[in-house]
């Protein structure tokens, strides 16, 4: 595995001790078939051992990677966030608040951060994905096609009271920020609103969601980077698979059986980067129908 060095681009994760090798499988995926050069942060949960550690330096010996402690890091990470009480909360209650919170303050001096989740396994050859130029003034997500997975309620974009006005679908499970373009105040804002928070998972994906929606905010191609839902299609230009947790076990199976397909190794994917439109009222509540029947009468 070439090794890739570049102190200016580094890639960040969060991982666990729990299917840890499955995560570095795909991180491993990663710096096999990216043709950019960059190092590899893990931001951790408090879960690994020592042995653990080791294990990922020897599995992912194809970069630089470092590794830190995100319960040992919270102190800090309060101090970043002083003076807005709300981003505090969530960043000490949630697992979600130490994905968002963590990668932007790793170094104050870059103002681009590039987070990708552990569980997007890459298929083949890509080059200018971490890309600076393209993040600059706004950010960069995961484009979902088949949800607005966000914790509103179609109510919650009428009334009289402030409203969130986001994005349509996005996906956290890639995030690149160019941080001056976050507008803390509206963030401190939403994470305070509890009446809009639904469903709680879906808070922070909610809260960047408002975020895009006030800066210049783009989305990679669908059919490049990949959610996994079972209707999901990947095609030749299908570069990345996020491999969502309820339905990995399937996508697994069958990507395995395709697992000696031919990859032209010579070829390299570039991205596409699609600009984030509005979402209104009628298309979210269009996208809740469409989620309501693929979850609950399982039509897909």
């Amino acid at each position: 595995m070439e090794k890739k060095h570049d102190n200016q681009i580094v890639v960040q994760s969060l991982i666990g001790t729990k299917q840890l090798s499955f995560y570095l499988g795909c991180l491993k995926s990663l710096i096999e078939f990216s043709h950019d050069q960059f190092n590899l942060h893990l931001h951790t949960d408090g879960s690994l051992s020592h042995k653990d550690e080791d294990f990922i330096y020897t599995e992912l010996n194809g970069t630089v990677v470092t590794i830190s402690n995100s319960s040992l890091n919270s102190d800090h990470i309060l101090d970043c966030l002083s003076g807005r009480p709300n981003c505090q909360r969530f960043r000490q209650k949630s697992i979600w608040g130490i994905e968002f919170f963590e990668p932007l303050f790793l170094n104050p001096k870059d103002p681009i951060s590039f987070y990708l989740d552990a569980d997007i396994l890459f298929l083949q050859p890509f080059e200018n994905l971490f890309n600076r130029s393209k993040t600059e003034n706004g950010a960069i997500f995961l484009k979902d096609i088949q949800w607005d997975a966000y914790c509103l309620r179609p109510s919650h974009f009428i009334g009289n009271n402030k409203m969130p006005e986001v994005v349509e679908g996005i996906n956290t499970g890639l995030v690149f920020w160019d941080k001056r373009a976050i507008d803390w105040d509206y963030l401190e804002w939403f994470l305070g609103a509890d009446h809009l928070h639904h469903i709680p998972e879906w808070i922070m994906p909610t809260a960047q969601a408002g975020l895009a929606n006030r800066c210049n905010a783009k989305t990679v191609c669908a059919r490049q980077i990949t959610n996994l839902y079972p209707n999901a299609k990947i095609s030749d230009q299908t570069f990345g698979a996020h491999l969502y947790g309820s339905y990995r076990k399937k996508w697994l199976e069958k990507l395995k059986e395709n697992e000696n397909r031919n990859i032209n190794k010579t070829k390299r994917i570039t991205p596409h980067f699609n600009e984030c439109r509005t979402q209104n009222m009628i298309g979210y509540t269009i996208k809740q129908i469409k989620r309501w029947k693929n979850t609950r009468l399982n039509l897909w």
